[in-house]
């Protein structure tokens, strides 16, 4: 608990107290209840344009935990490349940019701050988890396990920063994962990988979708 508040304060604290600064003039000082009443409307603005675009995180959860069951079977009858399953991911980002470019021709909104903040944490995790399987190798291919332990740093940063409690459990969910997932095959870590996802991403993205505005 005393971590979680930690956490929330440090994030909170780099986050806000630098955009307060900007956002105030020598001429207009905010009074300590505006501030946070800044902050509060800038968190629900924020959720509340991630739940309207949330086909994105429920989208690319299906999509991977798809990958995974799918390579866990390849596994299971001996195929040879079962790691040929994530093509999938090919035809998935093409979706997501059509998606995207009709979505941003259809909707006029602004973008908050934390709004940004959130999808540069997921635009860097995303990154990292395309360039981590290429050094494999310097890892004795502990790809799934690496990947979950970085997701549950991005998953609980969201949650933080949305204030939204079943995001921070998914990130805690992943970090358990990721740790177990050290301790059986590789066959056996797409299977805690694709359970992992369900729990910690894919469930709280639909609490998220169904909250009311």
């Amino acid at each position: 608990m005393h971590c979680e508040k930690y956490l929330v304060y440090t994030i909170n604290h780099f986050t806000f107290v630098p955009l307060l600064a900007s956002m105030q003039t020598q001429d207009e000082k905010l009074s300590p209840q505006q501030s946070l009443d800044l902050i509060q409307a800038m968190i629900n603005e924020t959720k509340g344009n991630v739940r309207d675009n949330s086909f994105y995180y429920l989208f690319w959860g299906w999509v991977l935990i798809a990958a995974h069951l799918g390579s866990f079977t390849l596994s299971k009858m001996e195929f040879g490349y079962p790691f040929a399953v994530w093509l999938i991911v090919i035809p998935a980002w093409i979706i997501s940019f059509v998606y995207g470019a009709r979505q941003r021709n259809n909707q006029k909104r602004t973008t908050t701050h934390l709004e940004k903040i959130n999808i540069t944490l997921w635009v860097s995790f995303g990154v990292l988890a395309v360039v981590i399987p290429f050094f494999g190798s310097f890892i004795n291919y502990q790809i799934n396990p690496i990947i979950l332990l970085v997701g549950s740093m991005a998953t609980l940063a969201s949650g933080v920063i949305l204030k939204f409690k079943p995001l921070m459990i998914g990130g805690i969910i992943f970090f358990v994962f990721g740790l177990s997932c050290f301790f059986v095959s590789n066959e056996y870590q797409s299977l805690l990988s694709a359970l992992a996802i369900a729990l910690g991403y894919l469930i709280p993205g639909y609490l998220l979708k169904s909250q009311k505005r």
